[in-house]
């Protein structure tokens, strides 16, 4: 047999992957077909031994006193922008 090749192998995991898809009566989503995808990780994972990398936690965004949505009493628009800006030139 040939020695596969990176097309090879992505074309028989694409094979494999409308496989069970198809075994798990999937839709023709993006979001079910990442929902296969996932489960189909988590099983080889699952399989082979490979640990879970602990989830990081996300530090939370905090608002600047500067920045506060009473300061901005002027701004009209929910991005605190005014709206009235100068026009660029036309030039044409």
């Amino acid at each position: 047999m040939r020695i596969l090749t990176i097309g090879r192998i992505v074309g028989l995991a694409a094979i494999g992957v409308a496989y069970v898809h198809g075994k798990r009566r999937g839709n023709l989503t993006l979001a079910s077909i990442a929902d296969t995808l996932n489960s189909l990780w988590s099983s080889a994972s699952e399989r082979f031994g490979l640990s879970h990398r602990p989830k990081s936690p996300i530090p939370e965004r905090t608002v600047s006193p500067g920045s506060s949505a009473s300061s901005s009493a002027g701004s009209s628009a929910a991005n605190g922008l005014t709206g009235d800006r100068t026009r660029r030139p036309y030039s044409g």
